[in-house]
Parts: structure tokens; C-alpha cells; sequence
């Protein structure tokens, strides 16, 4: 992203692609130099060269590939670049609707005109799909997608770009409230299914600048983070941040694993961040609860499983942020 809040971004083949290229050209060629080095050995012919022109060829062709392909994004402009550096030129309203083909590991990005016709095709591998993708959304693009043929690990990130709505900061406190509802059932009915652990869990918001967060996540335990919202804010920071945490505890205290961290989980809900929509600066980006909520059930399921295969133990301690039923700013209901 630019500066004067102009939406201008690249995506592009993963090095990885250069990597591949390059490993299989550099095969290609030892293989060829040591056949003309011994060539007394037994074999060769086609049986040697078609295999090595094949593998000098596609990597090649991945070297090209991570050269050349690439969409150039600047504003409402798309410029989509193929294998070959023929440029296609079209501007976001001309596309009538995109579609996400998911299964076999990837995900698959297809772009279609007005009338139909494909415009561009992009893969999982590229880089800045993800941002492309949020790109398309937040202007109102059509989305179609096969959720049910990609696996849940495929499908969680774009599921959440897709399902995303924005709010405004009036809406917060009704929103978080209703959420924080549904998720408190979730976990409580965790706690009558698995009696036998004799815990339970301690979960409200927690609110954060994205800056303070970003340098406190690779410094500190999420118990030990602090917030500079703490006081009552009149209106949001432009990296607001807030997060659903849990914390499992037991007899009054928290449960810990052998490494000393808290069971604990960390699940972002709101965010204020960049807007890739045109002509917009920031938007606070709410995610889809149900997804939220269906993320949560399959992690306690895991930990049900995983808490009677391992050693933990309790300690006490305090956690240095406050946790809130609601979020949002002062005088919407907090």
C-alpha cells in the first residue's frame, strides 16, 4: 500500500516457483555435464535425454513463470500479466464476479467479465492473493466458492474474508455482546461434557492497539500483555484490535502446560485496518460469528482429547489486561 491512502499492491508466483525452476535446471545440467564426462556408462539415449529436456524445460518455465505472471493493482486499474508477459488490461468494474475453486491442497482464483468470459486465473501459491481476494470483497465483487470440497484448514481464511462485514464503532457494543453470549455457551457446555477435568473457563474482550499487540505478541506470554485502552476511550484507535481470550482455570487458579504456558485461546474478532475499497480510508472489520464459534468447538474437542495425554499444573497468576463481557467505546453500553 502507497501513501495518501492509494490502493496499489502486486501479486506474484512464490519463490518458491523460482526455487523449483532453479533446482530442476541445475539437476538437468550436472546430469548432462557427467554424461559427457563418463560416456562410456551404460543407458542414454532417449531414455536419458527426454527425461532431462522435460526436467530442463519446466524449470524454465517456472523461472519465467516468477518473472513474469503477476496482477498489478492501482486503484480501480488491474493489470493481469501472464507466463508469457502479455498484459490484459481491466478495471474493477468490469468484473461481473470471481470464484474460488478449492480441493487437492490449493486454492484456485478465477476472474470473469460481465458476460462470462475469463479474464485471469491465479493459484493459492501466488503471493498477495490473500490481500487480492480482500481486494475484490471489500469492493462488493460476487464470490462464488465449494467450501464443502477443501478441507477446513484450506477453507478457514478465506471463509472469514468472505463472511467479514464492516461496523461502525455505534454497533460494537451491541454486536460483541451478542457474541460474547453465544461463545460463553460453547465453553460452558465444554465444561458439563468433561466434568472430570474439574475446570473451567474465565473469557471476556480484550482491547488493543495493533502496534502495541504486534510488539508484545513476540515478547510476552497473552496473560502478560497490557493495553493502553484500558482507560475509557471516547472513540477507537485507527489500529483498534479486539480479541476473544479464554483462559482455562482450576481451583481458582490457571492451568498450565509443561512449558509453563497457560491453556489458553487467543481469537481475534474486530479489527480497524486499512480499507482496500476505493475511495475509502479505514473500516472496522467484523468477523463472521458462526465461523468464529465453529472454530472454537473444534479446538475444545481437540483439547478434550489432548489434556489427558499430557501433564499440566496450575499456578497463580494475574492477567495484566482486562476482560470484558462487551467491547466498544464509552457511552454505547459497555
Amino acid at each position: 500500500m502507497e501513501d495518501q491512502g492509494k490502493i496499489s499492491f502486486q501479486v506474484r508466483e512464490s519463490r518458491m516457483s523460482l526455487i523449483a525452476g532453479s533446482l530442476s535446471i541445475g539437476f538437468a545440467v550436472f546430469i548432462f555435464v557427467m554424461r559427457l564426462w563418463y560416456p562410456k556408462g551404460e543407458g542414454g539415449g532417449l531414455l536419458l535425454y527426454l527425461p532431462l529436456l522435460f526436467m530442463l524445460g519446466s524449470g524454465i518455465g517456472f523461472c519465467i513463470m516468477y518473472c513474469n505472471k503477476r496482477v498489478i493493482v492501482n486503484e480501480m486499474d488491474i493489470h493481469y500479466v501472464n507466463l508469457l508477459k502479455k498484459t490484459k488490461a481491466f478495471t474493477l468494474d468490469d468484473i461481473g464476479f470471481c470464484r474460488l475453486e478449492m480441493g487437492g491442497g490449493k486454492i484456485t482464483m478465477i476472474l470473469y467479465d460481465l458476460t462470462g468470459d475469463k479474464l485471469c486465473k491465479l493459484d493459492s501459491g501466488m503471493r498477495g492473493m490473500g490481500e487480492f481476494l480482500q481486494y475484490l470483497v471489500d469492493n462488493g465483487v460476487e464470490t462464488e466458492w465449494n467450501r464443502e470440497r477443501g478441507r477446513r484448514q484450506e477453507t478457514f481464511l478465506p471463509e472469514l474474508i468472505l463472511k467479514e462485514t464492516a461496523v461502525c464503532e455505534e454497533e460494537i457494543a451491541g454486536c460483541s455482546e451478542a457474541f460474547y453470549q453465544e461463545a460463553e455457551k460453547v465453553f460452558r457446555d465444554w465444561e458439563k461434557r468433561n466434568k472430570r477435568f474439574e475446570a473451567e473457563w474465565e473469557i471476556g474482550f480484550a482491547q488493543y492497539s495493533e502496534k502495541e499487540l504486534e510488539k508484545q505478541a513476540g515478547q510476552s506470554r497473552p496473560w502478560e500483555w497490557t493495553s493502553v485502552l484500558e482507560e475509557e476511550m471516547g472513540t477507537l484507535p485507527e489500529d483498534y484490535v479486539c480479541v476473544l481470550e479464554a483462559y482455562l482455570k482450576r481451583d481458582g487458579a490457571y492451568v498450565v502446560d509443561r512449558r509453563g504456558e497457560a491453556v489458553s485461546l487467543q481469537i481475534p474478532y474486530l479489527i480497524r485496518c486499512r480499507s482496500y475499497r476505493v475511495g475509502e480510508k479505514t473500516r472496522i472489520r467484523r468477523s463472521d460469528e458462526k465461523t468464529l464459534t465453529a472454530e472454537i468447538e473444534n479446538h475444545l474437542e481437540m483439547l478434550s482429547r489432548e489434556m489427558p495425554r499430557h501433564k499440566y499444573r496450575i499456578e497463580s497468576f494475574s492477567i495484566r489486561h482486562r476482560l470484558q463481557k462487551k467491547a466498544g467505546v464509552m457511552g454505547t453500553g459497555r
